[in-house]
């Protein structure tokens, strides 16, 4: 009977979360990452039978990292419950066996996205995380000397990013379910090897934090969740500290200048959270060493030197101007030594370059950087290569924008947002010809394709695919 309860009432908890936080609004279908664990076949379960969200579309998917003889016996069990449950199935088995959490993460992850990416645009990824698992990722990375940042751990989610709805249950919650539905699992023998750094957190170093301060667990879930309100407080704050303190000689408010003598004036703890975070928008990201760099050459470095740090971010000090860039060369050198700056310089800022695109059709160019990007776009659902893609009527919001990339883009992906100069470097974009390649943004502004890299599935659409816009997008040096 007690069981009974506790489960009822976790089915009605998941129900009323899911729908309270909006996490899945405007998803069609979901990508359900299984394991063959408690944790994952019960969201599995809550989602297929608990009423939680029955418009959804489920596909379960599952990566066999042949770490273990039995693992591609577990993944036909698997198979066979999904089928048993009337739920799509994705399997793939690493290439090797893992060799570190690390490897098996991306492994996973990039796995999940590309089921999400070929079912379409309104998917999903759906993990089976706890708060047991939050604790353990917070202890980890308190051990690891993170900051509020890093504290803030594993992120709750939204779609198209991975969503973590059971991040709120603990996992006691979610046995108790289990038991009293009969879920089937398997439990996985490496969970309980004590090499892996996980396992010693989980039935080591946490039950003995437990039994010396009782709600240690608790405790670290809710330091999860202050430092993510924290984080984004600060990075709130110090955005309007640097849209202040930014010179009318800016080039873009994604290259900033600074007057060094003011900056140089701000105690070191202020100073050194603001350097990191314009290092951050810029597309860097800053440790302890490049930071404490950075502190001192805003401080200490004469004029007519520059720093770069790891990411692709600069520096230079010219005339007591500060000048950040970020990566493939988007900031320009200084003019010589000898050149006095102008003592009202105009607060002009230059729009980038861009060809308006919108349908049915049309054509245009434009030269920026290294580059110059010819434009050409009709209905026409012919087969396309990195350079062309198709956009299904009602998969973007049009006009669409094609224009060069800034640092700081990032293009939404199924399983989270990934920087602009990332896809570049994956798409092998040499390093001279980066500074002006085209990405293309939707009328909201959100990019939605980067030419020479694959674009995500647009989904089949409504309508015929030769009513599909075609564009096409030449790039030449």
């Amino acid at each position: 009977m007690s069981g009974s309860r506790r489960e009822t009432g976790l089915a009605a908890r998941f129900r009323d979360h899911l729908r309270a936080s909006g996490r899945l609004d405007g998803a069609g279908d979901a990508v359900v990452a299984v394991s063959g664990g408690i944790d994952s076949m019960t969201l599995l379960h809550l989602l297929r039978f608990g009423g939680a969200a029955p418009s959804l579309t489920l596909h379960a998917a599952h990566l066999d990292h042949g770490m273990r003889p039995e693992s591609a016996a577990d993944a036909a069990w698997l198979g066979e419950t999904c089928a048993a449950w009337g739920v799509a199935y994705h399997l793939r088995a690493a290439p090797a066996p893992v060799r570190t959490e690390a490897e098996g993460r991306e492994l996973r992850y990039g796995f999940l996205a590309e089921v999400a990416a070929g079912i379409g645009p309104d998917t999903a990824i759906l993990t089976g995380h706890t708060a047991d698992d939050q604790a353990e990722t917070v202890l980890f990375r308190i051990a690891r000397g993170s900051g509020p940042r890093g504290l803030g751990a594993i992120r709750p989610g939204r779609s198209p990013s991975p969503v973590r709805p059971l991040l709120p249950f603990w996992r006691a919650e979610v046995g108790a379910y289990a038991a009293a539905h009969g879920v089937p699992h398997r439990e996985d023998p490496s969970n309980r090897d004590l090499r892996w750094t996980r396992n010693r957190l989980r039935h080591e170093v946490l039950p003995a934090l437990e039994a010396a301060v009782p709600g240690t667990a608790s405790a670290l879930v809710a330091l999860a969740a202050a430092s993510r309100l924290e984080s984004a407080a600060l990075d709130r704050l110090l955005d309007d500290r640097i849209a202040a303190a930014a010179s009318a000689r800016s080039r873009s408010p994604l290259e900033p200048s600074f007057d060094r003598e003011a900056l140089a004036a701000l105690p070191d703890p202020v100073l050194t959270v603001l350097l990191r975070r314009v290092a951050t928008r810029l597309g860097g990201s800053p440790g302890r060493g490049a930071t404490a760099s950075l502190l001192r050459f805003v401080r200490e470095a004469p004029s007519g030197r520059k720093l770069g740090l790891a990411g692709g971010v600069t520096v230079e000090h010219h005339l007591g101007v500060l000048r950040f860039g970020g990566p493939a060369g988007t900031s320009r050198p200084p003019p010589p030594e000898s050149e006095a700056p102008p003592a009202r310089p105009p607060a002009v800022t230059r729009p980038s370059p861009r060809v308006r695109v919108d349908p049915p059709s049309g054509r245009g160019a434009f030269a920026h950087g290294a580059c110059r990007v010819a434009v050409d776009w009709r209905a026409d659902g012919a087969p396309g290569s990195r350079f062309v893609a198709h956009f299904a009527p009602g998969s973007v919001r049009f006009p669409l924008d094609v224009r060069p990339w800034a640092p700081g883009d990032r293009m939404t992906l199924p399983y989270g947002k990934k920087k602009v100069k990332k896809i570049l470097l994956e798409a092998r974009v040499p390093a001279d010809r980066r500074e002006g390649w085209p990405v293309v943004a939707d009328a909201g502004g959100s990019i939605v394709w980067v030419p020479g890299s694959a674009r995500p599935s647009a989904g089949p659409g409504t309508a015929p695919q030769r009513e599909w816009l075609r564009l096409e997008v030449t790039i030449r040096s």
